[in-house]
């Protein structure tokens, strides 16, 4: 498996994935004090003194506006801050997990975790992962081909989610803008690695696919034909129904 690089409340899943543990201080004031190791990924070198940088998250596909800036010039420490109405939208869906840990309701484990994908040096697309749905909703065997328990171990598809994130990588579906709570933990995991002897990759051997897609990769797989064929065909098929509106 590929390894991410664990700091305190973060993991650095790749060069513009981070993840953040929710705690209460981000529910609260709506904002994350940047480490010193994550300076350069929010390209806090590149500051002046009074830099005060606006940016877009995109969250359940809704876009909501921050500032990134810099309260210690000389280390470079800064922050990354958004609005009330993002914070109100992160407290809806995370809140209850992070102040029912204190009544027991809520483990540790099940604390959400905040993907941030960086697509430029001011925008950012931010998802919510809730380890407790994603590792309790799967299929348990006896499965029907071996890479079943790849798609349905626990752990692995908890990892997968954190690289690749929530939309169906053919399609682009998901759950949780379309169900809310009720599609918490939903996303399927496929495994498209051939060799189940070899040395697996989070990033390069799984996608996350809804049903509906998952379904139908398998069935054409046993046709011989490829994921990124059937990829092709429903985007193309997604811009014409575009066309005719």
């Amino acid at each position: 498996m590929m390894e991410e690089k664990t700091f305190s409340s973060f993991e650095v899943i790749s060069e513009n994935v981070i993840i953040k543990r929710i705690d209460k201080s981000l529910l609260s004031y709506g904002e994350i004090r940047i480490p010193n190791y994550l300076r350069d990924f929010f390209y806090f070198h590149e500051m002046e003194k009074h830099d005060r940088w606006d940016i877009r998250i995109s969250y359940n596909q809704d876009d909501y506006y921050g500032v990134l800036y810099l309260d210690d010039y000389k280390k470079l420490r800064g922050k990354l801050r958004w609005g009330k109405d993002l914070t109100r939208e992160l407290g809806n869906a995370a809140a209850k997990y992070i102040f029912d840990r204190y009544d027991g309701t809520h483990g540790e484990e099940s604390v959400p975790l905040l993907r941030l994908k960086k697509l430029s040096r001011t925008e950012f697309i931010a998802e919510v992962l809730f380890p407790q749905e994603i590792m309790a909703c799967r299929k348990r065997g006896p499965f029907e081909r071996p890479d079943e328990r790849f798609e349905n171990d626990p752990e692995t598809r908890l990892e997968v989610l954190k690289v690749h994130g929530l939309d169906c990588w053919i399609c682009g579906f998901n759950y949780e803008s379309s169900y809310g709570e009720l599609g918490k933990g939903l996303i399927q995991v496929h495994y498209k690695g051939k060799d189940a002897e070899s040395e697996i990759s989070l990033t390069d051997d799984f996608i996350p696919l809804c049903g509906n897609c998952h379904a139908m990769v398998h069935m054409m797989e046993d046709s011989g034909a490829g994921i990124k064929e059937l990829r092709d065909y429903v985007r193309f098929r997604q811009e014409i129904r575009k066309t005719k509106k």
